[in-house]
């Protein structure tokens, strides 16, 4: 018996927000509920937490006959969906034992996924480091991009600097150095900071989070001194996708 069933008509949004987190965490509990379909879950280091909401909207049909969590390859799904034509409806159909993935516009394909068991990994509680953040801005993920790539010419990590009037993206080596300095404007918005925050973050792992640039063309971030990054692509009323990053510890 099918505990839950929904339709998706363009599924561009979708098949970015998996292939994206899928680079991060291969295998995910999806929790479905009334309001939507949510994945919370962490990589194997416990180095980047990905907190991710498919709005009940961004379904054309939503059916829904009880609130169910079940385990599934992130990577076999998104292989699935990398297969889908651009004009290609896709339909979930979920049971306690599989999922069924039909795409379906000239043609019907259908896909069967096993539900499969999660080794449960503890999840920093979101509550408290959403309270240690004291920087809030908008960046253009145009902007990010370079940073990370002019940094990644010099190194494996970037540092992070929020001003009142801008950002700063550097990096070193001991014989190289990368900078991009933003003032606040178009592409960047300070929402709120009351003194300069600072932190370093791997680039390995931000190149993999920016994989989501695709769905907004702006992220909104959070951070403090040598604390996590927060990163939110949001689609209003269709998808949310948030990452939150552990700082590098700095070199003494």
């Amino acid at each position: 018996m099918s505990m839950f069933e929904g339709r998706v008509e363009d599924i561009t949004l979708l098949r970015d927000s998996i292939a994206a987190i899928a680079d991060l965490i291969d295998e995910a509990e999806l929790h479905i509920t009334y309001d939507g379909i949510r994945v919370a879950s962490t990589d194997r280091t416990v180095v980047v937490v990905v907190d991710f909401f498919l709005h009940a909207k961004a379904f054309g049909e939503y059916v829904f006959s009880q609130e169910t969590r079940v385990g599934l390859n992130l990577l076999n799904l998104v292989q699935i969906l990398r297969r889908a034509k651009p004009e290609d409806a896709v339909t979930f159909k979920v049971s306690d034992k599989k999922i069924e993935v039909v795409l379906e516009s000239d043609t019907v394909r259908v896909f069967h996924l096993p539900v499969i068991s999660i080794t449960k990994t503890d999840i920093p509680q979101l509550d408290k480091i959403e309270a240690g953040f004291t920087a809030f801005f908008d960046v253009a993920t145009d902007v990010l991009c370079s940073g990370i790539e002019d940094a990644e010419l010099v190194g494996d990590s970037v540092i992070f600097t929020l001003r009142k009037d801008g950002m700063t993206m550097n990096a070193d080596s001991d014989a190289s150095a990368a900078q991009l300095d933003l003032k606040a404007g178009d592409k960047l918005v300070i929402r709120e900071v009351a003194s300069p925050v600072r932190a370093r973050y791997s680039l390995d792992y931000l190149k993999k989070i920016l994989k989501a640039r695709r769905l907004a063309d702006r992220a909104s971030l959070a951070m403090a001194t040598d604390y996590p990054l927060k990163l939110v692509f949001d689609v209003p009323e269709k998808v949310r996708l948030g990452f939150i990053l552990a700082p590098r510890v700095e070199e003494s």
